[in-house]
């Protein structure tokens, strides 16, 4: 009896693990789907001051590596500063990552209307 307890536990533990990376998944999806046009023009314009040095513009629709990230991480900000006026920025904002050629990406917050360039 108790091994078949735990066998519904962990089957439960799959259903809900399973759900979860389903949301996750069709949520990404239709944000990219929505917000990558936008993202787009914000991040050429924020590129914009760069690009005659680079010579080039950076196509940000080009490549299909765009992802929904939850913070940005070069915010620094620690997670015990709950008082921190950048606290939300850095754990709290969704950002659509676009990334572009030479290892430039960009940060697009979804909820500042905002791009930020960022160079690795």
């Amino acid at each position: 009896m108790r091994a078949f307890v735990l066998f519904l536990a962990l089957l439960v533990a799959i259903k809900i693990w399973v759900q979860d990376s389903v949301y996750r998944s069709a949520t990404q999806d239709a944000l990219v789907a929505a917000y990558r046009a936008r993202a787009a023009q914000a991040c050429a314009a924020s590129a914009s001051p760069a690009a005659p040095a680079e010579g080039t513009a950076i196509n940000w629709l080009k490549d299909d590596n765009a992802h929904v990230t939850i913070g940005k991480p070069s915010v620094p900000v620690h997670f015990w500063q709950l008082d921190h006026e950048l606290w939300d920025a850095r754990f709290r904002q969704p950002y659509l990552m676009l990334s572009g050629e030479n290892g430039v990406s960009c940060a697009y917050d979804l909820m500042a209307d905002t791009a930020e360039i960022v160079r690795s």
